[in-house]
């Protein structure tokens, strides 16, 4: 991988929108980074809604086009995505991280992170993908939502959001080399995951005790529940509570 670019701009809706933006007028180019200092509709997986402060956190989006990926093995970005993510919070705070499927990653039991991914697939292949990053380094006041939490409530230090983003494109290129090396990422990605001990899940409105096994290639996540016994569930059926 190789960045070409940083793009930076004051307030966007999305930082992915824009990209989608700048992609159809030919301003943006495979490994362009483009980073917000605000985000006025900033989204995350299932349309959620991402919030942050002016200047205070990394809100960025990587426009990246994979050579060679199956849309079966479309996970496998997921998986160096969310590793990527995960070695640079690592970097900057000594407290346990993990990712917390689909999409977040914690510390402790509170968001540090959010990640979407947005790909392209044509004639069963992922052809382009926009990866929205978004990482809460120094806003330490985050009204209405108690379970959210940032590297300087962490560390106690002011952390340069420069410095983030240069670790996070670090990683990126470290992980996006191994793209291709699917089983390798599963492994790394299954053992860093948030529940692997015990956990508490949402389905269908009703609460359930039980603990993550993995997730597989198909991006499913497989779980054993004490009530129901082992079952794989996508997106949208199971919620994994905080």
């Amino acid at each position: 991988m190789s960045t070409n670019k940083i793009i930076k701009v004051n307030a966007t809706r999305s930082t992915n929108d824009k990209v989608k933006l700048l992609i159809k007028s030919k301003k943006i180019v495979s490994g362009d980074i483009l980073c917000a200092k605000y985000q006025y509709g900033g989204k995350g997986q299932l349309s959620k809604r991402w919030h942050s402060s002016y200047g205070k956190n990394l809100l960025c989006s990587l426009y990246f086009i994979f050579p060679k990926i199956s849309s079966n093995n479309a996970y496998s970005i997921n998986y160096a995505v969310s590793l990527s993510v995960l070695k640079t919070i690592r970097t900057f705070i000594s407290d346990k991280v993990f990712i917390k499927w689909p999409n977040d990653i914690l510390s402790g039991n509170k968001k540090i992170s959010g990640i979407l991914i947005e790909n392209v697939v044509r004639s069963k292949k992922v052809q382009s993908s926009i990866i929205g990053t978004g990482i809460n380094i120094n806003q330490i006041i985050f009204k209405n939502l108690p379970n959210a939490t940032s590297i300087k409530q962490l560390s106690k230090k002011d952390i340069s959001v420069d410095n983030v983003l240069s670790e996070l494109i670090k990683n990126y290129k470290f992980y996006f080399s191994k793209i291709n090396h699917t089983n390798e990422l599963a492994k790394e990605y299954n053992k860093n995951l948030y529940g692997l001990d015990e956990c508490t899940f949402l389905i269908n409105g009703k609460i359930f005790k039980g603990k993550v096994i993995e997730v597989i290639e198909n991006g499913q996540i497989k779980v054993k529940i004490d009530s129901k016994g082992i079952t794989k569930c996508d997106t949208g059926d199971i919620k994994i509570l905080t």
